[in-house]
């Protein structure tokens, strides 16, 4: 069947009563929209009058476009809600990789297109995991009227330019501490270099880590210089294979948006150590890469509705500092009162259980009108 969607779009969908794949869903609509998005809508049997609005995290960029499914635990927490009666409306992006304008544009487009199909929903919620928290983010910053809370879990909310500072700073360390091991540089990665476990480039790397830590102790200057986190070596180790993966990964995504500029500037920064003051590598960012990552995305602070946020306290990815500074942001806009941030004690990236994202849920839920 056809809709006729937001805008005059035409989408293609797929009804499903009772579907398999949503457990708990009296209905369950599939299709598309925009170049190549998917999305997914779910309305429970007994439906209390709320939707939900999910943003998925990161993908790799060489990997199809998809559905979100278990990443985040996304299956089992929508299955959750829905047998708490909220609808749920996820989406995929246009396109996988650092694609944050996009998320920001198919996840607005989703409540348009469940009240088109369905009815009109009482409240909206916006929720998010990594690079879709910071869409929901956005959206609850700048259509304040649209929304009526947020859950913005493992999010860079101190914004894009300084997850790209963190994750350029512990690279450019790592070269310098461990010379000629990665090819190329932070910027420059070369085509086709495989670093998944077990290849030979992520053993070397794994290798020159755990080396490190016999003197001259280069693992530990590593961990201190570029804040990196953890408890014991092996969680060191893991947040430095973490972090420099996401470099591999994820840099010539994120140029490919720049236009090849540099959206990173260390050239007047100040390291703590002398020797790795005069040997780093100097980068001086351009202006319109810099520009770029700001807007896509800066958070201003301003919020008009209850957001809640959820952070594992050792995250190597996206550090839980983050939180401190937008907690600094929303304060600056006497709007402390609508923020409240949770962090669990535990190593990873998004490290949560199902029980503790659908805890934070339901601590944002009490606080709307």
């Amino acid at each position: 069947m056809t809709l006729q969607g937001v805008g005059g779009v035409v989408i293609a969908t797929t009804l499903v009563v009772a579907s398999a794949g949503s457990a708990a869903a009296q209905e369950h609509v599939v299709g598309q929209t925009g170049p190549g998005a998917l999305y997914a809508l779910d309305l429970p049997a007994a439906w209390n009058g709320d939707l939900v609005v999910y943003a998925h995290g990161i993908v790799d960029p060489v990997l199809p476009v998809a559905l979100p499914s278990t990443q985040d635990n996304f299956i089992a927490v929508r299955d959750a809600l829905l047998s708490r009666g909220y609808a749920v409306a996820s989406s995929s992006f246009s396109g996988n990789g650092f694609i944050l304008k996009d998320a920001a544009q198919r996840t607005h487009q989703l409540t348009g297109l469940f009240t088109a199909r369905f009815s009109r929903p009482r409240r909206v919620v916006l929720a998010g995991h990594s690079l879709g928290s910071m869409a929901a983010l956005q959206l609850a910053e700048v259509y304040t009227g649209q929304y009526d809370g947020a859950l913005v879990m493992c999010g860079f909310v101190g914004g894009t330019a300084r997850e790209i500072e963190y994750m350029a700073t512990a690279r450019v360390i790592y070269d310098y501490l461990f010379p000629g091991v990665i090819p190329g540089s932070v910027f420059d990665i070369p085509e086709n270099l495989d670093y998944r476990p077990g290849t030979t480039l992520f053993n070397a790397v794994q290798a020159s880590l755990i080396a490190g830590f016999a003197p001259p102790f280069k693992t530990f200057q590593l961990a201190a210089a570029a804040g990196l986190p953890g408890n014991n070596p092996g969680e060191l180790v893991a947040s430095a294979l973490n972090v420099l993966g996401f470099n591999l990964r994820y840099t010539p995504n994120v140029l490919q948006h720049t236009n090849g500029h540099i959206p990173f500037d260390n050239q007047n920064v100040t390291y703590a150590d002398a020797a790795l003051n005069l040997g780093i590598q100097r980068w001086v960012g351009d202006a319109d890469a810099l520009n770029y990552v700001s807007h896509y995305y800066t958070p201003s602070g301003r919020i008009a509705i209850p957001v809640q946020t959820l952070h594992s306290d050792r995250d190597p990815v996206v550090p839980v500092w983050h939180e401190g500074v937008y907690a600094q942001l929303v304060a600056g806009q006497g709007t402390t009162d609508l923020l409240e941030q949770s962090v669990v004690p535990a190593y990873g990236h998004c490290a949560f259980t199902s029980d503790q994202v659908l805890t934070a849920f339901d601590q944002l839920i009490a606080r709307l009108p």
